[in-house]
């Protein structure tokens, strides 16, 4: 892991010149056959942010832009994430444009997808890169801070929103409770995965948990354009999140 520090400069009220540097951190993992890149950045500033976004490159749509400051933090760490990713196919500072279901676009001889979440004033983001090539599998990743767990915990209709049934009753009597947020994540990432392959969107309803093995969880999809099959998710834990990422 590096830290790395940028220095922006903005105008304050009086008309002077100040200047701000910004650290957040960077690492790689692997999870499955994957490189996954890592940021970690405080919340800032709105102006210190958007200066930011100038000295990488990151172009922060219209809808983004005039968000909540919060909203603008997670597009951001998630394309600085992206950059990362993509430095070993030799982009750098690559503006990533912005699809109609919100979804980043790559390169086209590249596959690639992003998640963030926020907690205790930080936002952590994860990307990961990959060259299309005949039968590889289409990928999607999330990632959750295990602290979002106490949501599941005291809300069982959040449950009965990505869980079916027999998933809840499998938590209940075979699984770690703590699970369920391992199964949200994993869900999400297929849900990503699905869309980069067949360009379609599914629900939670059409991801049924099969089984799995200290690596991975098995699922299986139910939904057009495509016939049931299976998806295999890797997941890794750390003291604060869980990452999953996706194969179809």
């Amino acid at each position: 892991m590096h830290i790395e520090e940028n220095t922006v400069n903005n105008t304050n009220a009086s008309g002077a010149t100040t200047s701000a540097t910004i650290k957040f951190s960077h690492r790689t993992l692997n999870i499955g056959h994957s490189v996954i890149h890592q940021i970690r950045i405080p919340f800032l500033d709105t102006t210190v942010l958007h200066e930011l976004c100038q000295s990488h490159s990151i172009l922060l749509p219209e809808p983004i832009r005039h968000s909540r400051p919060k909203r603008q933090l997670e597009f951001v760490a998630g394309r600085l994430a992206a950059q990362y990713a993509l430095q070993p196919f030799g982009y750098r500072h690559i503006t990533l444009a912005t699809g109609t279901c919100g979804e980043p676009l790559f390169p086209e001889s590249l596959q690639g997808s992003i998640s963030h979440s926020i907690y205790a004033q930080h936002c952590t983001a994860v990307a990961s890169v990959q060259k299309i090539q005949p039968a590889q599998p289409y990928m999607g990743i999330d990632i959750e801070h295990r602290q979002h767990q106490h949501n599941l915990d005291t809300r069982q209709n959040r449950l009965n929103l990505f869980l079916h049934p027999r998933e809840q009753q499998l938590i209940a009597t075979q699984i770690s409770p703590q699970q369920a947020l391992l199964l949200f994540s994993a869900k999400e990432s297929i849900i990503k995965a699905w869309f980069h392959r067949y360009q379609h969107l599914i629900s939670f309803s059409a991801i049924t948990y099969q089984t799995a093995d200290s690596h991975q969880l098995i699922f299986q999809v139910h939904a057009q354009p495509a016939a049931p099959q299976l998806a295999i998710v890797h997941y890794r834990f750390s003291r604060q999140e869980i990452i999953t990422l996706a194969c179809i």
